[in-house]
């Protein structure tokens, strides 16, 4: 049994794994806890480790991803493998910084769970069409809340560059979106070429919000990986 290790982005809970999980064979035992209001990834990891088994295989999704790296960190002995799903293991540029207390600064006036489950940058144009998912991204950005968020944009700004980590040690996923514009293809792409032996997807049919959108194309990607070893 391979356990499996699930970290979500940003304005989501678990429930962004749901339909990924279901998807998944039943050797990949999938464990995704949810991500509490902490404003470090280190405090994160902390805390994710604190509920993994002894060994797992690791997975983190956009900001997930930066929470991924910093568990890797703090215990690579018992990360046999790590897969970035529409995320980096770079710091904030200063632009993205400056974003991101923008983004804090509107959140704490009030009205971030309407703003952010309305917008529709993260997801594919043919996605926009299912009304099943865009509610139920409505009810996962309401049940993350903006308490979550501020917190987690703190954590976005205070993580470094751990892409040095990635070093081939262990195997190594990096997966995007093809119409990803909030993590775009040609950095996860650049990123793949400089760890050695890693492995590059892209996903058809998807937006940022990849495991929603694209599940089971998803699962196929981590169970793969899992089973290469």
């Amino acid at each position: 049994m391979a356990h499996l290790v699930l970290l979500p982005g940003l304005n989501n809970t678990s429930a962004v794994f749901q339909k990924v999980v279901v998807a998944l064979p039943p050797d990949i035992q999938a464990h995704c806890p949810d991500l509490p209001a902490l404003t470090t990834v280190e405090l994160l990891a902390e805390q994710v480790l604190a509920q993994a088994p002894a060994t797992f295989w690791l997975g983190g999704f956009s900001f997930g991803g930066y929470v991924a790296m910093a568990v890797l960190a703090l215990a690579p002995e018992r990360v046999q493998g790590i897969a970035l799903i529409c995320s980096s293991a770079l710091a904030d540029t200063p632009v993205q910084r400056a974003r991101r207390l923008d983004a804090i600064r509107l959140a704490e006036q009030g009205g971030h769970e309407a703003s952010a489950s309305a917008s529709t940058l993260p997801f594919h144009p043919d996605s926009l069409n299912k009304p099943e998912l865009i509610a139920l991204r409505r009810d996962i950005v309401y049940a993350y809340g903006a308490q979550r968020y501020i917190a987690h944009c703190q954590a976005c700004m205070a993580r470094p560059d751990r892409s040095a980590l990635l070093d081939g040690r262990r195997p190594t996923l990096l997966v995007t979106a093809s119409h990803d514009v909030v993590v775009p293809v040609a950095g996860v792409r650049e990123l793949a070429e400089r760890v050695p032996g890693s492995r590059f997807e892209l996903v058809d049919g998807a937006g940022h919000l990849l495991p929603l959108e694209q599940p089971q194309a998803l699962a196929e990607v981590l169970t793969g990986w899992i089973r290469r070893g």
